[in-house]
């Protein structure tokens, strides 16, 4: 997606499908409210100004949204309203399920009707009902409709033929059902995909899927939901983009997927919260800031606020994150077909992500030049997990090392023509296209093509790699002068790193700064990482942390989030090789939990907190009761750092069992002065009374008169 058509979606107030519906481009959601709730708050909402209404069968509050409805005087007409077909009414029970669905919202048909979960339940006497539970209380699937969904589909089709439904969609597909139900469709393809979008499930491949489909996403919980939502709008990434863009938080998280195409599906019952959000609809952010929050979501891994495959005990992964990316990869070089210009804006095909043997593909699905820059080698290093492509290319080590040799060594174009040769080539200060530094070399034009929409002149956000190697300093002699001397001492001090083509904004490098004061101060570092731990966990966890007694005055251990991208580099171009080998365990969410001083008890207490939290205990129970555990701990501490020295959790362990300083002291002093006493009782038991009794008699035989 170019930045001008950013712009242009935000101008809009609704955005057409693909079979040229039109859709209001914010929706206001009723999930997890309760009918009173519900009367009040979708009142409010369409009086705001929101004509967007999500509902599902499954929120059991459908009835309260007609009754708002009618109360509000809005003509139908006005309306957009969706929802969705719940587990139950899978197969031939779609018809009951969207008429039950008709009568409580007190309307003859629906805008848009979608499959709520790829995942059919057992519902024999077409009850209303959420499911039928099993001895172990969870819900009775039926696979055969859950493995294929073509026998939905065809019955959702046919709500369509009869007029009770205008479009139809999906929700909570991931690439591989979503090309599944794509072949298997006959009369109507799914306009409109529902899925959570929000900082912690950036969801950027299924996105370039569905653009390329043209299929709509819609996101739902794009604050994150109760769980998440307080951490990202207090993110400082986020607060510096509201800041700069005159904005709300909770306005630049709604922003941020608008100006990507997608929906989203907002939800509150404060009204002065219901008025912020639909006034997002209305604002925009710079381009280079929505890469921004794209670029920092992906790097704090998948955080979801919903996922009920555990609860529902099924044989599918419904979201089977981490796969996506390979699999877009793989129908790109096969049989995804990229649409022409003016049916889609091109974001899929302009910036492959992550492999470097992919060709982008123009408009017209003719292949264009590749085209690297500085600035996105470098953040192909900062991938914050290594994905199947990664792995097949020997790990992100491998993957970075790749990709900045054939930067070094293959020179890019810049429009149409290939590099000048040595005799073409004119004087560095005599071509504007020839920059002697990385800063000159940043605003060298990209790729400028038309996309037939309206005449509009794009430009690929790319920069000629050549003429940063024309430049004054190559790649190599940048990374060559940020490598620690071998002058350099071996202490914790942390120098800034120089990155090519790449400048941190001011909260980035207080962040780097903040991480290298740690790592420099912190006698004892652990490294952790975590899975959908809420905010109110990671207080629980700092609490309990607080309540071990200190080591020594003032000293407490603190644990605090990272963010990868900045201390990646931060640890790679480190002088300590101890520091370095923390590198490793970057995987996923990261945190560092640091303490001032090192002391074994203080340690030892730390782990039993770390593993009260992590849930592991809970874990191996429920493993003993022949009942399903979780699926990951929730929070392990994967790698050490004790006076500079890198230990795995088993050396950690030991570490904590030994004794303080003070009990090694008096064990020390016990065993030197247990021989010594021994010795002195000895001597007075034995020898010395030899002596003295030796003494005596001498003593004596001198005071008797001679004879």
């Amino acid at each position: 997606m170019h930045p001008s058509l950013a712009a242009r979606r935000a101008a809009v107030s609704s955005w057409t499908l693909a079979n040229g519906a039109q859709i209001p481009k914010i929706g206001f959601g009723t999930w997890k409210m309760n009918k009173e709730q519900a009367l009040s708050s979708v009142g409010h909402a369409l009086k705001t100004g929101y004509r967007h209404l999500d509902c599902a069968w499954a929120y059991r509050n459908e009835d309260a949204v007609g009754e708002a409805i009618r109360k509000s005087g809005i003509s139908r007409n006005e309306l957009f309203i969706t929802s969705k077909l719940w587990n139950t009414f899978h197969g031939d029970n779609v018809e009951a399920g969207l008429d039950a669905t008709l009568k409580d919202l007190g309307v003859d048909h629906l805008d848009l009707y979608l499959i709520h979960w790829p995942v059919a339940f057992s519902n024999p006497n077409v009850s209303q009902i959420s499911s039928i539970k099993s001895q172990t209380g969870r819900p009775v699937e039926v696979p055969h409709l859950s493995g294929d969904i073509t026998a939905t589909w065809a019955r959702m089709e046919e709500m369509v033929q009869k007029g009770k439904v205008r479009n139809i969609g999906i929700s909570n597909f991931n690439i591989r059902r979503t090309e599944e139900l794509l072949a298997a469709s006959t009369t109507h393809n799914p306009v409109i995909n529902q899925v959570e979008v929000n900082f912690g499930v950036a969801n950027e491949e299924l996105l370039h899927y569905s653009e390329a489909h043209q299929i709509m996403l819609q996101a739902y919980s794009p604050l994150g939901g109760s769980g998440y939502a307080q951490g990202y709008l207090e993110d400082p990434v986020v607060q510096d983009v509201a800041q700069r863009n005159n904005m709300t938080p909770a306005q630049v998280l709604l922003a941020w997927p608008m100006a990507r195409g997608i929906i989203p599906i907002v939800k509150s019952n404060t009204p002065q919260r219901i008025e912020e959000n639909f006034a997002a609809a209305e604002k925009s952010i710079a381009w280079d800031d929505v890469v921004h929050l794209t670029r920092e979501s992906e790097a704090r891994g998948i955080e979801r606020t919903v996922d009920p495959s555990e609860a529902w005990e099924t044989d599918l992964d419904i979201f089977e994150d981490g796969k996506d990316q390979t699999r877009l990869l793989g129908l790109k070089k096969t049989s995804l077909e990229v649409p022409p210009a003016h049916k889609a804006d091109g974001s899929h095909f302009l910036e492959p992500r992550n492999d470097p043997e992919a060709k982008p593909i123009g408009p017209g699905g003719t292949a264009v030049r590749e085209m690297h820059s500085l600035a996105n080698v470098a953040s192909s290093s900062r991938v914050s997990r290594p994905t199947a492509l990664q792995v097949a290319l020997g790990g992100r080590r491998a993957m970075s090392s790749s990709v900045r040799a054939r930067a070094a060594a293959a020179p890019s174009t810049s429009g149409e023509a290939a590099p000048p040769s040595a005799s073409e080539t004119p004087a560095v200060s005599a071509s504007p296209l020839l920059a002697n530094s990385s800063k000159a070399a940043l605003r060298t034009p990209g790729l400028k093509f038309t996309d037939g929409e309206d005449g509009v002149t794009r430009e690929t956000r790319k920069m000629n790699l050549y003429t940063v190697r024309r430049g004054a300093r190559s790649f190599a002699s940048v990374a060559a002068s940020s490598a620690p001397s071998p002058a350099a001492p071996s202490s914790l001090d942390v120098a800034p790193v120089a990155r090519p083509g790449r400048t941190y904004t001011a909260r980035k490098a207080f962040l780097y700064e903040q991480y290298a004061r740690l790592i420099a101060e912190s006698p004892l570092m652990i490294v952790l990482t975590h899975h959908n731990l809420s905010v109110a966990d990671v207080s629980r966890i700092r609490r309990d942390l607080a309540a071990i007694p200190a080591p020594e005055e003032g000293v407490q251990a603190s644990l605090t989030t990272v963010r990868s991208g900045v201390l990646r580099p931060l640890l790679r171009n480190h002088a300590s090789l101890g520091v370095q080998s923390l590198e490793e365990a970057l995987e996923g969410p990261t945190a560092l939990l640091t303490v001032g001083a090192l002391s074994p008890s203080h340690l030892s207490r730390v782990l039993a907190v770390l593993e009260r939290h992590s849930g592991a205990k809970a874990m191996a129970a429920a493993a003993q009761e022949g009942a399903a555990p979780a699926k990951v701990p929730r929070i392990v501490p994967l790698i050490g750092l004790v006076q500079g020295r890198s230990l795995r959790l088993p050396a950690l362990k030991a570490v904590g069992e030994l004794p303080d300083l003070a009990t090694l002291r008096a064990q020390l002093v016990g065993l030197l002065s247990s021989p010594a006493s021994q010795l002195a009782a000895v001597l007075s038991r034995a020898a010395g009374g030899d002596i003295a009794l030796a003494l005596e008699a001498r003593k004596r035989s001198l005071e008797e008169p001679s004879a």
